[in-house]
């Protein structure tokens, strides 16, 4: 038969007493933590209040003293809790020397929480002046401004001297037209106009001598170093461009008035000889006609009449021929100059 003796033990945690005493502290504690909570606060604002005032502020709680009595509360249970700390003597010690040890402990325990009062008082800046007014913010210290200043330039002369040895061994994007070649700005960013241009072309062919590089007399130097400046520059390049655009265009223009002059003429020469044989039919017409004549024509009459009408069609024939040739050139003329031009 198992035996239930968990019931039986104090320590149960299932038990109502141990369940009931653990709500109970955890309220003590939650009530505890409040209660502090509240203190600090209030202490905050009765210190604000007495610094705005003028005040000597009130002394804040050490957290220590806190947890001293907490310690002195803390134990297995009531009893024990009211029991106060006991001291221990160390080997070879007698009561004498153990309170003088722990009179030294005190001693030197509440020096150090005063030196630290002390401390933290003077970094606080006062809030009033020498004439009570409130300042809010602390004049600057000179001698802290002079020392700051002194650093600022020493630390500059440090980073130039830093960077200069970094040169020597780092390429920069800002190096890339050279190193230390005092450009101010780039050649493609220069907004100096033709004049400036041709005044510094000047100088350069100036500079340039008449000779060769045996020290014989060569006059057309100079217009070789005119022709090879003006191929390396870009802008004269998109000039000879657009000269080249504008005298095609011209030519275009030329050609085409030509042509229209040429197809009037070839329509003027055209219509002349349309009138000129017209006239000449008419005359034709008339010749041999008399009003005496009889009505039907001779032999003789019918033959000079066949062979007019064979030589009229024979010299229409070689005209339209003619005029299909000349047809033919004037289209291939016209496509070679398309061509020429594209």
């Amino acid at each position: 038969m198992p035996l239930h003796l968990l019931g039986k033990k104090s320590w149960n945690v299932y038990s109502a007493d141990n369940v009931e005493k653990a709500r109970r502290d955890e309220a003590e504690a939650q009530a505890r933590e409040e209660a502090a909570e509240q203190r600090m606060q209030e202490e905050d604002a009765a210190r604000r209040i007495a610094l705005l005032r003028g005040e000597e502020p009130p002394p804040l709680t050490t957290p220590v003293e806190e947890d001293a009595r907490d310690w002195r509360k803390s134990g297995r249970d009531d009893d024990y809790a009211r029991r106060g700390r006991t001291r221990r003597r160390l080997r070879g010690e007698d009561d004498t020397d153990r309170d003088i040890r722990y009179a030294q402990q005190d001693t030197e325990t509440g020096q150090k929480a005063s030196s630290a009062w002390l401390k933290e008082r003077e970094e606080d800046a006062p809030l009033q002046d020498h004439a009570g007014n409130i300042q809010l913010f602390s004049a600057p210290d000179e001698k802290e401004i002079r020392k700051t200043e002194k650093n600022a330039e020493v630390e500059a002369e440090k980073a130039k001297k830093r960077k200069r040895e970094q040169d020597q061994v780092t390429m920069r994007f800002s190096n890339a037209a050279g190193y230390q070649n005092g450009m101010q700005q780039p050649w493609y960013a220069a907004a100096s106009d033709r004049s400036g241009a041709t005044a510094t072309t000047d100088l350069v062919l100036a500079e340039v001598q008449a000779k060769d590089v045996w020290g014989n007399e060569d006059p057309r130097r100079r217009d070789r170093e005119q022709n090879r400046i003006s191929s390396n520059d870009p802008f004269a390049s998109m000039q000879s461009a657009q000269r080249q655009l504008k005298q095609s265009e011209r030519d275009r223009e030329k050609w085409q008035q030509k042509q229209q002059a040429e197809l009037g003429a070839l329509k003027k020469d055209e219509r002349h000889r349309r009138e000129r044989r017209r006239h000449r039919d008419d005359d034709e017409s008339l010749d041999g006609f008399s009003l005496d004549a009889p009505g039907e024509k001779t032999r003789e009459g019918r033959d000079h009449d066949r062979h007019r009408r064979h030589r009229h069609h024979h010299h229409h024939h070689r005209r339209r021929r003619h005029s299909r040739s000349r047809s033919r050139e004037r289209d291939r003329h016209r496509s070679r100059h398309r061509h020429r031009d594209e």
